[in-house]
This record gives C-alpha cells, structure tokens and sequence, in this order.
C-alpha cells in the first residue's frame, strides 16, 4: 500500500511548493509531509506561517460544506489520495439518457386569405373611364387609391361570400371575416374626403361607396349564420346580396375572385 511520502515523491517540484504556498487550502499533515519533501530534495523554503482560517470567507459563499480543512479527522493517506482524485485527467461524461429525436415539421392547414392582382383590377376600372378625365394627375392618383383600396377589401369579401355559399368556410372562416372588414376600414378612411372627380368617376366613386357599405354589414352577420345556413333565407342578406351583385356589374363584368358574371337585376313591369 502506497504511503503518504510514496504519493509525495511523486509530485513535481511546482506542485510540492503549491501545497506550501497555499497553505490555506489543504491540511496542516499534508502540507508538513509536503515541505519536508521538498527538503530531502535540497529546496529551500519560505518561513512558515501560520494557516489561515478561511471559514468566515467559505461561509458567505456557501456553507461550511466547503472549508477546505473539513477532512481534517481523516487519515494523511485518505487526504493525499482525495486530492489526486479531485485533480485527475477529466475523462467525457458518459451519456445516461437516451438522445432526444430531431423535432419534426408538421403539416397544418392553413386558412391565409388569398391575394389577387389589383394592380390589374384598377387599370381595368380605369380603362372604362373617358380620357378627359384622367388628365389631371391629384384627380387620376386620388381615383387611383378609392379603387385601390376597394378591391383589395372587394376580393377579400367575394371569396369568403363564395366560401360561405359553396359550403366551404374554413374553421377559420370568422377571423378571416374579422381581418376583411378591417381592409375595408382603410377604404372608409379615404372616403370621408371629398374629390373633384368627373362624372364616369363620380360615379364609380358612389357606386363603389354603395358596395362597400353592404359589404361590411354582411361580413358583420354572415359569421352567426354560418352554422344553419340562414343567410340564405334571410330577407335582408338576400336583398344586400343582390344589390351588390347589380352594383358590382356596373364596375366590371365578371368576378376577379369566382370568375363568374355578376347578376343584374332585371326589372319586370307587368302590363
């Protein structure tokens, strides 16, 4: 069995003169063993002073768990041999657990309303428009930003309706109808100014105008009655509907969103 001065001759100069100099840290036995070494290799040494107590300071930081002089009832072999274990070569921890899987991507189905060309919606409004009146650039920009706003709001609304009469709403079909009449609010903001606009655009302007106020009143019940289908008998929703439908003909002829022809209303006179 290896004794304390067997451990101690094992030691290099530097770590031998690091017990001495930090006496502080390591038993009084221990650092006794380790100077006398040093002397039978023919070092001198420094005066020895006294050990401090570093209690008070180990204390505040943690507890008297971890005073250094704490294995002070052990014998100077245990003391030697707990040491070079604290200062053995670190070896990798071994793994305990089993490695977490890589996280995997799942499909969701998403409800995003979709987009549409209105770039092409307001030069096709425009083309109906007579020259004369798109000479003035503030008359032919403003006009630009009223139809703009419209159909952006406009195809919103035309594809939750469609949803809504195609027995296709989405779970997310209420918020959607939330996020389309907040895209209408852009429309009445620009629409509280007045314009200077010719007739054909005036007239667009008003129509537009129309449209945009049903349409926002059927987004605001049409959510309620999805579940029994009761917009489709409800007289008011049927009659907004057929009104927009009218209103929506006179600005272009078909659907930007359905591609089907808006209905006119026809009017019968009975002789």
């Amino acid at each position: 069995m290896s004794t304390t001065t067997d451990v101690l001759r094992t030691k290099t100069d530097a770590e031998l003169l690091f017990f001495v100099e930090n006496p502080g840290y390591y038993h009084t036995d221990l650092i006794t063993a380790a100077r006398q070494e040093l002397r039978r290799r023919g070092i001198s040494l420094p005066s020895q002073a006294p050990v401090p107590d570093h209690a008070d300071a180990y204390a505040e930081e943690d507890g008297p768990s971890r005073r250094p002089w704490v294995l002070g009832g052990l014998g100077l072999a245990a003391v030697v041999g707990a040491l070079f274990w604290l200062n053995r070569p670190a070896t990798p921890p071994v793994a305990t657990t089993k490695p977490r899987p890589a996280p995997t991507l799942e499909t969701v189905a998403s409800h995003a309303l979709p987009t549409f060309d209105i770039d092409k919606l307001v030069d096709a409004q425009l083309a109906r428009v007579p020259a004369a009146e798109k000479q003035t650039p503030q008359t032919l920009r403003q006009f630009k930003g009223l139809t703009r706003r419209f159909w952006t709001a406009e195809t919103q609304t035309e594809f939750l309706t469609a949803q809504a009469y195609g027995d296709k709403a989405s779970p997310a079909f209420a918020e959607q109808a939330t996020l389309a009449r907040e895209t209408w609010r852009d429309w009445n903001k620009a629409a509280v100014y007045s314009y200077r606009l010719g007739p054909t655009m005036q007239a667009q302007y008003e129509r537009m105008g129309q449209i945009a106020s049903s349409q926002q009143h059927i987004l605001s019940k049409l959510p309620g009655m999805l579940a029994d289908k009761s917009f489709l008998t409800d007289k008011e929703m049927v009659a907004r509907d057929t009104e927009v439908q009218d209103w929506l003909a006179g600005l272009r002829p078909t659907s930007p969103v359905t591609g089907k022809r808006y209905r006119v209303t026809v009017l019968k006179f009975k002789p």
